[in-house]
């Protein structure tokens, strides 16, 4: 005999997550908000002892003083002198770092496709890398004069090396399987190296292209910093011959902004171009449901 039940299927119960404490809240590491004020607070703190102990424990003519070198920032920031040598050390860098970097991804990929030519110029090239730079910017000098040759060259070679070897690092660290079924399924040599390979090499790419970025700054500085008549090297070189601390550590500071604000836009792009790449948060939910 059958039976009707008029009951109805029960809702899933909803579990309520239990709310943080207000401590855990203030030192939540996925609030961007505490993250941020924790960093002006550091700031703040490293920045006020400076300033206090200026004077009664250390000398500032050696270690500057940050009331001093923010009225050194406001005297660059109205020079247009200044301006001048900003231009020219960013021009400097974007010819080095781009010719570095189209240089080393194109080599790069060439020779990680060539393993035979690549067993022919691997010692050449790890006998280049190894020299230090300094030690060849005199003479980068006498080849190239005084001009930005030198050191965009200077630049360029610091750059090239870590997008080189990143490059080939990734198109060799492709898995051959992916390539043989790319193969099975009727893709030809182009194919599998424009849908396989080079996928899978962008991330090594676009993380030597962010390492290079401050490399790239650093051969153009020291470049500058040994011969030149402009330029925030020839600035910073002034200011530390002159014995004026606040002047260099404003250079030094310049400097640091800079980069940080290349570093912030390499990773937006880096952002746009891996946007199909998944994200930790992502990939780790993907394998909580496998």
């Amino acid at each position: 005999m059958q039976t009707r039940s008029d009951t109805k299927p029960l809702a899933p119960a909803v579990v309520a997550m239990p709310r943080k404490p207000l401590l855990g809240r203030l030192f939540d590491s996925d609030n961007p908000w505490s993250v941020n004020a924790g960093r002006i607070v550091v700031l703040i703190l490293l920045v006020g002892a400076w300033e206090l102990g200026a004077g009664p424990l250390f000398d500032p003519f050696y270690f500057g003083k940050p009331s001093l070198i923010a009225a050194q920032f406001a005297q660059e920031f109205v020079d247009p002198a200044f301006y001048n040598d900003l231009a020219v050390t960013g021009l400097e860098l974007v010819l080095g770092y781009v010719i570095g970097a189209a240089a080393g991804i194109v080599l790069g990929i060439l020779l990680a496709r060539w393993r035979y030519v690549a067993r022919i110029f691997d010692p050449f090239l790890l006998g280049l890398n190894s020299i230090p730079r300094i030690a060849v910017a005199p003479m980068l000098i006498v080849w190239f004069g005084i001009g930005i040759a030198s050191k965009v060259f200077l630049a360029a070679t610091l750059v090239f090396f870590i997008t080189f070897f990143n490059t080939v690092s990734g198109i060799r660290g492709v898995d051959k399987a992916l390539c043989d079924v790319a193969r099975v399924q009727g893709a030809n040599d182009w194919q599998i190296f424009t849908k396989v390979m080079l996928p899978h090499a962008s991330a090594w790419i676009m993380t030597g292209l962010r390492m290079s970025l401050p490399f790239g700054l650093v051969g153009v500085i020291l470049g500058e910093f040994l011969v030149s008549s402009e330029g925030l090297g020839f600035r910073l070189n002034q200011y530390a011959t002159a014995y004026n601390t606040s002047g260099a550590i404003a250079m030094i500071l310049i400097m640091m902004f800079l980069m940080m604000a290349l570093t912030a836009v390499a990773d937006l792009i880096d952002a746009r171009i891996m946007r199909w790449r998944p994200t930790d948060r992502e990939a780790g939910g993907m394998a909580l449901k496998a």
